[in-house]
């Protein structure tokens, strides 16, 4: 075996560190950001956080522009308080407790659905009846239907079936009514009490909810032996019954957007800023820098040396970071200008890949960039990716958005014949003619993203209605 020498020439490609660090911090929404700056800090001893209150803070701090937020807040008129100060009525506390404390103090604790039925069932039932209750309370599904296995229960429970039916048919009477139900009809039951003037409505639940799923109307007025009218005044006690006993149960957390970027209109148009309060200034820490100037172990140099260009390319990574959100921001701020003046209706098709081109950057850069990121403004929160949309094609090479498609759609089929209501492929048609190029399954995709029925639905609804 011998050893030889050859030599290849291959080619790849290397990211910029730079570049490699502002990638990853690039999709990070704000709180996410501000804790990977914590991170990185907290294990590099090369960056420091700068001292707000610090001197040369200060200094750079009067040369950065005004802080918009605070002129905003300042604009508001406190005549209203300055009396009230001035004869001592209003004074600073020093004890004060803060807001968002205050609201977790005196916030009730949520209730759930098996809390408020296990206070009815202590006052209805017997030790024995309660613990068969306790299991089938426990055992509710998300919308306060029971999936469990009636023998299963008896079996664990060391009871009959018969009385854990019982025990369950008492349940459905508590409130929320319909609690425990073992089937749509039977919580819709439980709603309904049994009298003469509710014979027909009971019927109508026991028997023809499939039936009224389906819009079989004249079936349904046969065997109950009504005409449109009264069927009509039916449907709409039904509609106000709860299919879902758990729904007003439900608390959903609350989810708040991390802002990134302020939108301020003005007499020369849009502006957007980059919010920068809050946000920690990354400085390389001077008391290192100093012991590299001094006489060091080489080991120790290396670390630090190593340290230095990790914390110099983070704060080189963070400013990429904020030009290029701006920037993106910017572009569609002045591409969907009608979009912010007159709503989405007037929003046009805008993709990814087409503000890729016109900036020069890559489109996988854009989704990136736009991913978690809101922008504060006078209408409110508005997240980057909502300025996207996508275009159906019509004439002389022009894109109508999906939104004027939609809302086109939602037009001619209020202003359709109640007798012949228009198919998909109808609407379809009169969407050729006005120059918007779309097939029958678009259309039915976007009549159903509108929650509209089909046409022979809405003959069968019109004839309901008596229209």
């Amino acid at each position: 075996m011998s050893t030889r020498l050859h030599l290849k020439q291959t080619t790849s490609l290397v990211l910029n560190p730079v570049v490699h660090t502002f990638l990853e911090l690039l999709p990070l929404n704000r709180l996410e950001f501000m804790d990977r700056i914590q991170n990185e800090v907290d294990s590099n001893p090369m960056l420091e956080v700068e001292d707000p209150f610090s001197k040369d803070a200060e200094t750079s701090a009067r040369d950065d522009e005004t802080n918009l937020l605070e002129q905003k807040l300042n604009k508001a008129d406190d005549s209203f308080v300055s009396h009230y100060e001035e004869n001592g009525f209003l004074k600073p506390d020093p004890d004060r407790i803060d807001k968002n404390r205050a609201i977790e103090l005196f916030s009730a604790e949520k209730e759930d659905l098996a809390d408020h039925l296990m206070g009815q069932a202590r006052t209805e039932f017997s030790l024995e009846e309660l613990r068969i209750a306790r299991h089938i309370i426990f055992n509710l599904n998300s919308d306060g239907y029971l999936d469990l296995l009636i023998e299963s229960a008896a079996s664990a429970l060391n009871t009959t079936p018969e009385a854990i039916e019982e025990i369950r048919r008492r349940i459905t009477g508590f409130d929320p009514q319909g609690s425990a139900a073992r089937s749509l009809s039977e919580c819709l039951l439980a709603q309904v009490p049994e009298n003469p003037d509710n014979t027909k409505l009971r019927r109508l639940i026991h028997s023809h909810l499939d039936d009224l799923a389906r819009s079989r109307y004249e079936e349904i007025m046969k065997q109950l032996e009504v005409d449109r009218k009264e069927l009509n005044r039916l449907i709409e006690r039904l509609r106000r019954l709860n299919p879902r006993p758990a729904s007003r149960f439900e608390h959903d957390d609350i989810e708040y957007a991390e802002v990134d970027l302020l939108l301020i209109k003005d007499e020369h148009g849009y502006q957007v800023r980059y919010i920068e309060e809050g946000m920690p200034r990354l400085l390389i820490s001077s008391y290192y820098q100093e012991m590299l100037e001094k006489p060091l172990d080489r080991k120790t140099r290396s670390y630090l040396k190593d340290r230095q260009r990790n914390a110099t390319l983070f704060i080189d990574g963070l400013e990429l970071r904020k030009k290029m959100i701006v920037r993106i921001a910017e572009f569609l701020v002045t591409q969907q200008k009608d979009f912010l003046d007159f709503g989405p209706k007037w929003k046009k098709p805008l993709t990814m890949k087409e503000v890729a081109q016109a900036l020069n950057y890559n489109e996988s850069t854009i989704s990136r960039a736009v991913k978690n990121k809101f922008m504060a403004s006078d209408r409110g929160l508005i997240s980057l990716r909502s300025f996207f949309s996508y275009g159906i094609k019509g004439e002389f090479g022009f894109k109508h958005s999906v939104e004027t498609v939609r809302e086109k759609i939602q037009r001619i089929i209020e202003s359709e014949p109640h007798a012949h209501p228009l198919s998909d492929q109808l609407i379809a048609e009169q969407l050729n003619r006005l120059g918007i190029h779309i097939s029958r399954r678009t259309v039915r995709n976007y009549r159903e993203e509108l929650n509209l029925s089909n046409s022979s639905k809405r003959r069968e609804e019109y004839k309901l209605k008596g229209e």
